[in-house]
């Protein structure tokens, strides 16, 4: 079945209750414990409060590790069974096992109450599933194919065969910076511009000398 890849480092289906029942009973026996040891020595007397908080920590603590369990042990059958039915992991598991949840803990105290219930499990779960894809997107590491993607629309980005300077199509995909080709019709270089073998004629020259000095001398050619 597809799953998502904020659930992949879970446990499968029928180890996943387990998991979860000694982590809620861990987590409610770490918070009760905190929690009833600050109350238990704010509501002993003076001169016996460490005596206090440590006998409200051993009474009420377990108890509220034991809540946590049945919660947790709920919550993870809830979600292998949507997980069963729907032959996929994503967050509406999740979502729909918490409203779940609620109402079957609520569920002595009447449908108006377990409706409450449910809501408030739905909404929780839904917040903290909306939290982890936001953290989850927010600090994973960026593809290859976004990086590429986002060199070829940065402009500071460095010359690339697919960046700024793109090959010239057909050549194979050689240097950016090569000088284009010649074209055909350019002479080379150590050729004459015009072509060819170019002569010259003295001939004219000469007659265009000779006209010229007897034209302006008065008394005839010498």
């Amino acid at each position: 079945m597809p799953r998502q890849s904020g659930m992949a480092d879970r446990e499968p289906c029928p180890w996943r209750i387990v998991d979860d029942v000694g982590g809620a009973f861990c987590m409610g026996n770490i918070g009760g414990g905190i929690w009833h040891s600050i109350k238990g020595a704010r509501m002993a007397p003076a001169g016996a409060r460490f005596a206090g908080s440590l006998s409200a920590v051993q009474a009420r603590a377990p108890v509220l590790g034991g809540q946590f369990a049945v919660w947790g042990g709920l919550f993870a059958c809830c979600d292998c069974s949507l997980t069963a039915v729907r032959q996929k992991e994503d967050p509406w598991n999740s979502i729909i096992s918490g409203a779940a949840t609620g109402g079957i803990l609520a569920a002595r105290a009447g449908p108006r109450a377990m409706a409450q219930a449910a809501a408030v499990g739905g909404v929780l779960l839904a917040l903290i599933e909306g939290m982890g894809i936001m953290f989850t997107k927010a600090f994973a590491a960026p593809s290859p194919e976004d990086m590429l993607a986002q060199q070829a629309m940065d402009p500071t980005a460095p010359p690339t065969a697919g960046g700024l300077f793109p090959s010239i199509s057909g050549s194979g995909g050689g240097n950016p910076f090569s000088p284009p080709p010649a074209s055909p019709s350019s002479p080379p270089e150590n050729e004459p511009f015009m072509g060819g073998d170019t002569t010259f004629s003295t001939e004219s020259s000469n007659d265009t000398n000779k006209g010229s000095s007897s034209s302006w001398w008065p008394f005839g050619s010498t």
